[in-house]
C-alpha cells in the first residue's frame, strides 16, 4: 500500500519548493493554485495563510477546519561579507549541527536559485582554534560561488533572502520509503490537497475549510490568523513529528511505519479526550495502525484550540527521522494511512458529535 505515481508527483513538487517562516508565499500560490480546481472558494488571511472552501448544501452548517502549515526551517542572510560569502541567521529550529559541509539552495526575492555549500574551517584547525570540533554559527559562512559582496549583490542577493538546506526527493526501497526535505509540514499540505480530491463528490454537513498556514515553525503565528479567518467550530491539524526509532525502542514511541500517532499531550495542547478517543475507535474500526505520542513541541493545534471560546482539535500527524534537517525520511504506508485516517473522520462528523465533543468537560 505504496503512494501512486501522481502522489510521488506532487510530494516532489511540493518538498522540493523553497518557503521558510515569512516567506511562504512559492508554497501558497501553489496550494492555491491547486485548491482552485477542488473547491468552491480559496481565501487568504494577510499574512499569507490559504484555505479551499467546500460549501456545504445544509441550511445552517458549522465549520471544519484542517491544517497544515507551509512554512519549512532554514536561514536568511544576515550579512555580505567582502568576499562573497554570506552569515545567516537561523529561522525555526534548524538542526545546526548538520551545516558544516551541507548543500544549500538560495531563493532571491525575484525568484533566482542559487546552488551553494556550507563553509566552515577544517576540523583540525577548527579544533586548534576553539579547543573543540564543533562549529559554532558564527564561523559558518554559506558559499554560492560569489566572488564579492558587489557580485553577489548584483545577482539579487540582500538581507533577509531565504535558505534551506538542500534534499532532493528521492523514492527508495521500491516506494516504501521517501527521502526529502520539508516533510515537515509539506506532507500535511500533499495530504490536504489529496482529502480535497478524495471528497470532491462527497456532501457534507458542514463548510470544510483545509489550507495551510504560516510561520509555525517561529511560534504558531499564522495559525492565530488564520483562526480568526476560518472561524471554526472544530478542527483537525496536520503535522511531521519527530520519529524516535533509530535506538531499539519496544515498541517506538515514535517509529515510522508504525502507523499514524495519536498524540495525547505536547508542550502547547492537550486533546479533547472525547474527540481523541472517537478518532482511536475509527482506527480501530477502519484497521488503521495507529501508536500513541506525545511531544515537548507543539502544532498549531495549541493555538486553534485557544481561539475564540475554544475549538475542538485533533492532531493527525505521521512521523519522519531526521526532523528539521534535508534528509527527512518516511514511510509510505504511514501516508496512506494518515489520509485513509482523515478522511474517515471527516466524513463521519456530524452535528451531535460536535456538541459532544463540546461538551467534553461539562
Amino acid at each position: 500500500m505504496y503512494c501512486s505515481e501522481k502522489t510521488l508527483a506532487l510530494m516532489e513538487e511540493l518538498t522540493q519548493l523553497i518557503g521558510i517562516s515569512g516567506q511562504e508565499r512559492h508554497v501558497c500560490r501553489a496550494l492555491a493554485s491547486r485548491y482552485a480546481c477542488l473547491a468552491d472558494d480559496v481565501i487568504r488571511d494577510y499574512n499569507g495563510s490559504v484555505y479551499a472552501v467546500k460549501r456545504s448544501k445544509s441550511a445552517s452548517p458549522f465549520r471544519v477546519m484542517v491544517s497544515a502549515h507551509s512554512d519549512e526551517v532554514g536561514l536568511i542572510v544576515r550579512q555580505i561579507r567582502p568576499n562573497g560569502l554570506i552569515k545567516g541567521r537561523v529561522i525555526g529550529g534548524l538542526w545546526e549541527d548538520i551545516l558544516p559541509g551541507a548543500r544549500v539552495r538560495l531563493l532571491t526575492d525575484e525568484g533566482r536559485e542559487f546552488r551553494g555549500c556550507v563553509s566552515t574551517l577544517a576540523q583540525k584547525a577548527m579544533k586548534e582554534r576553539l579547543g573543540k570540533e564543533k562549529v559554532p554559527l558564527d564561523m559558518v559562512y554559506l558559499d554560492f560561488g560569489f566572488i564579492s559582496d558587489e557580485d553577489a549583490r548584483a545577482n539579487g542577493v540582500l538581507e533577509g533572502c531565504q535558505i534551506v538546506v538542500d534534499g532532493p526527493f528521492q523514492v527508495l526501497n521500491g516506494g516504501r520509503r521517501l527521502l526529502s526535505k520539508a516533510w515537515d509540514d509539506r506532507f500535511g499540505c500533499i495530504l490536504g490537497i489529496e482529502l480535497l480530491e478524495n471528497l470532491r463528490d462527497t456532501e457534507l454537513p458542514f463548510d470544510l475549510y483545509v489550507g495551510a498556514n504560516v510561520q509555525e515553525e517561529v511560534g504558531l503565528r499564522g495559525a492565530r490568523t488564520a483562526a480568526e479567518l476560518v472561524r471554526p467550530d472544530l478542527a483537525v491539524v496536520l503535522d511531521c513529528t519527530a520519529a524516535s526509532d533509530t535506538e531499539q525502542f519496544t515498541p517506538p514511541f515514535g517509529g515510522i511505519g508504525q502507523g499514524v500517532m495519536v498524540r495525547y499531550a505536547d508542550g502547547t495542547y492537550l486533546p479533547n479526550r472525547t474527540m481523541l478517543l472517537d478518532y482511536v475507535s475509527l482506527l480501530k474500526k477502519n484497521g488503521i495502525p495507529f501508536q500513541f505520542h506525545e511531544s515537548k513541541g507543539g502544532t498549531d493545534a495549541g493555538c486553534i484550540n485557544s481561539f475564540s471560546r475554544g475549538v475542538p482539535a485533533l492532531t493527525a500527524c505521521i512521523c519522519a527521522r531526521n526532523v528539521h534537517t534535508g534528509s527527512m525520511m518516511i514511510d509510505a504506508e504511514d501516508y496512506v494511512n494518515c489520509l485513509r485516517a482523515v478522511t474517515a473522520f471527516i466524513t463521519t462528523l456530524n452535528s451531535s458529535k460536535l456538541e459532544a465533543y463540546r461538551s467534553n468537560n461539562s
